[in-house]
């Protein structure tokens, strides 16, 4: 998961706009309860007729997602990426095509805050970038009310490629910040479609709650924050 530089670049354009919607937006978002929740949530992605497994830990406002090279943690509006790069990076070296100043282990920390401006600017429509739109609609998924909304984002163009999302505020982080960035709650359902027609969907199919270790939810060690020049650096080069 690496941060979306054109949803940024769409929040900052559409932070003067904000002002008359963060008083009804605050107010909005003071109502909701703090859930308790603790377990995981299990979802399938299917793309191109496979389809795969992931899971997702939830330690009441917090979240974990991790793979083998990666993990991305939530505290709230929180988010900590944390990326192994490093055979990647050995790769590169042994075959004397790494061009970055970068000389680190490749274990690289990236943080960010979803800020109230941001969280402000997220449902004023726009043609650039993403905004969602909260709609009618309810449906179960998994045994859990969802809530539907529309997420908008554009293409070079200004053709809105976005699509429907299933999601609910009653588990989780009061924000999605691994999957739809911004969204309020926790997406259950939604269908990503390229221009080249192929698809990835994404749904919840068991939401089971257990007992988690909350040392899991802690940063852990061997993690290196890098400045923005150096970071945009090494992506470049792995790419």
């Amino acid at each position: 998961y690496i941060f979306n530089y054109k949803q940024t670049i769409c929040i900052m354009k559409k932070t003067l706009k904000m002002v008359a919607f963060a008083t009804i937006f605050a107010f909005a978002t003071s109502l909701m309860a703090q859930n308790k929740f603790i377990g995981t949530v299990r979802y399938s992605i299917d793309a191109a007729g496979k389809t795969q497994e992931v899971s997702l830990k939830i330690y009441e406002d917090n979240a974990l997602f991790k793979t083998e090279a990666a993990q991305v943690l939530v505290k709230g509006r929180k988010i900590y990426n944390m990326q192994d790069l490093s055979q990647i990076i050995g790769y590169l070296k042994s075959n004397d095509v790494w061009d970055s100043p970068y000389e680190g282990d490749g274990k690289i920390l990236i943080k960010n805050e979803l800020e109230q401006k941001d969280i402000d600017s997220l449902t004023i429509p726009c043609t650039e970038g993403f905004y969602f739109e909260y709609i009618d609609g309810e449906k179960e998924i998994a045994g859990m009310k969802a809530k539907k909304a529309r997420y908008h984002s554009f293409n070079d163009e200004g053709v809105d490629k976005g699509f429907e999302v299933w999601y609910t505020n009653e588990i989780g982080p009061e924000f999605d910040l691994i999957m739809l960035m911004g969204l309020q709650g926790l997406p259950l359902e939604f269908t990503i479609t390229s221009d080249d027609g192929s698809a990835i969907s994404y749904k919840v199919v068991e939401i089971k709650k257990e007992k988690l270790n909350d040392a899991e939810f802690l940063l852990p060690a061997g993690y290196n924050e890098l400045p923005e020049d150096e970071l945009k650096a090494v992506f470049t080069s792995i790419q």
